[in-house]
């Protein structure tokens, strides 16, 4: 059992660093600060406010394996007191995952400039239509 929770916790972990890697290397070339450092900033946010919730169940699982194997240990008393704090209650890391979700696709928007493109998209397709519309008028 503790053994997926492992896996869940490493995973996510690999693949969002990794993506915060990419981000930090492959960055937009723009004039100013947060267009270029906006993309890695948030994704680095979100990596952090996503692996909250799989490090608290990976936490309390081993320190319950451990409970079982090995009996009280006041490392355990500590551990579970840090993480049954309020702050990481169940509506608090709801919130927290949310609001990960939520950075992660504004930093992956801003990344591949998808407000520029749909912009662009809008632009020449009324472009397009522009001259179809005027021949049309005009008739």
């Amino acid at each position: 059992m503790v053994y997926s929770y492992v896996f869940t916790f490493a995973v996510l972990m690999t693949v969002m660093t990794n993506v915060c890697q990419y981000f930090y290397w492959h960055r937009p070339k723009k004039q100013t600060f947060w267009p270029e450092w906006g993309p890695f900033i948030l994704l680095s946010c979100a990596t952090v406010l996503l692996l909250i919730a799989p490090l608290k169940n990976l936490v309390v699982n081993i320190c319950m394996q451990s409970f079982r194997q090995n009996g009280f240990d006041s490392t355990i008393e500590h551990v579970l007191d840090l993480a049954y704090m309020p702050m990481f209650g169940t509506r608090h890391q709801q919130f927290y995952t949310s609001l990960g979700y939520a950075f992660m696709l504004w930093g992956t928007a801003m990344q591949v400039d998808l407000g520029g493109r749909i912009v662009h998209t809008f632009r020449t397709s009324y472009a397009k239509a522009a001259p179809k519309a005027a021949f049309r008028v005009s008739d």
